[in-house]
């Protein structure tokens, strides 16, 4: 099924087509590019794979798209020699993903970045995505048996994932951002090929930590959800709570995280306040939920266990050496005496910074639950 996004691409294309002019130049000289990978090359620096929108007209509208790659020693370099095989220059103001294969990302993603930084063309929202154990070209090619256009399909499922709060949703203006602040360090969502009933489909697989311009490791999905918390960037998503051998799932309804610094003779310590509002969902019978007692218990088990998870997250982080969280931001905002102290060796400081948790989960239905099990009894 076609989605809307591509059907507006595909009317987009055909009211271009139906124009004299747009832009200065015809239509039928451009090729629209609707997403790309950079890899590194096998002959030259780089090898770039871009998808093509491809329109066909007649009673009706078929949108499909054709992936082609190219080499060169820069990224404009690729860019300009995919004229030699497209035989149009490429139009980039409709690209909604651009990957970076993960071999390429271990060495340094600063020149990709750079490039679509400052191309005219390119948008701001525009996906950045990390490859996870296959090169990004690969990536692309699998929309091809699947018969979809693949950039539109990834666009789409990240915007998605927000509400799972499973990968993060880093667009190239936030991504600039954070560049520019050069106090956090990157996180980018990762994405990887399995098989799903004898297909190669790819899947959002969680993200991959950067310290300057290079990734260092890869985070699980329960990391980033965890890293989430922390930075206040919850969107929705479950938390499953552990009770003996059951599993209890609590939707996250609301989330809010609070960061706060104080001093303790000249050490720093930040304290973190996470404030989460979510429903039981999934009743089991081995659980009485009519008892007030075991909901508390619930309660406790659930902040406990997500507590634990987000300590896990941080003990990682500081063993990285990598402020993923924005610690170092904050710092420089709240106390900017401080920050031009420990600026110069922040990554050994924030590999030893004391960080105060505190956890609150607001289970919004438990009274609700107790009266309706508690009536007729």
């Amino acid at each position: 099924m076609r989605t809307k996004a591509v059907l507006l691409s595909g009317l987009i294309f055909t009211l271009l087509v139906l124009t004299s002019c747009w832009n200065y130049r015809e239509v039928n000289e451009i090729a629209i590019v609707i997403g790309a990978a950079v890899d590194k090359g096998k002959t030259s620096k780089y090898m770039l794979t871009v998808e093509i929108l491809d329109v066909s007209r007649g009673l009706q509208t078929q949108v499909s798209s054709k992936i082609l790659s190219v080499e060169g020693e820069t990224i404009f370099d690729a860019v300009r020699r995919l004229i030699s095989v497209e035989g149009k220059r490429g139009y980039w103001g409709h690209a909604h993903v651009v990957l970076i294969g993960e071999e390429l990302a271990r060495e340094n993603i600063s020149e990709v970045i750079n490039f679509f930084r400052h191309d005219a063309e390119t948008r701001g929202d525009l996906y950045v995505i990390i490859s996870k154990g296959c090169r990004a070209g690969e990536i692309l090619n699998a929309g091809i048996p699947l018969g979809q256009v693949l950039s539109e399909t990834l666009a789409r499922s990240l915007e998605n994932s927000k509400f799972l709060s499973e990968v993060p949703e880093t667009r190239l203006y936030t991504l600039t951002q954070d560049i520019k602040s050069d106090k956090i360090a990157l996180t980018l969502p990762t994405v990887t090929l399995e098989t799903v009933e004898d297909k190669i489909i790819p899947v959002f697989c969680g993200a991959a930590v950067f310290q300057r311009s290079k990734m260092i490791d890869h985070l699980e999905k329960e990391e980033v959800k965890a890293m989430l918390f922390l930075k206040n960037e919850i969107n929705g998503g479950v938390i499953v709570t552990e009770m003996g051998t059951e599993r209890i799932s609590l939707e996250i309804f609301g989330n809010n995280t609070k960061m706060k610094i104080r001093e303790n003779e000249d050490q720093v310590i930040f304290d973190v306040t996470v404030e989460t509002s979510v429903v039981i969902e999934e009743l089991t019978d081995s659980i009485d939920y009519s008892d007030l007692a075991v909901l508390n218990e619930i309660k406790e088990m659930s902040e406990a266990q997500l507590k634990g998870k987000l300590q896990s997250i941080l003990d990682k982080a500081r063993q990285l050496r990598a402020d993923i969280f924005g610690f170092e931001q904050k710092l420089y905002e709240d106390n900017p005496g401080k920050w031009v102290e420990m600026s110069e060796n922040y990554d050994t400081v924030f590999s030893g910074i004391q960080v105060d948790l505190s956890v609150n989960i607001n289970i919004l239905n438990t009274s609700i639950l107790y009266n309706q099990l508690n009536e007729g009894k």
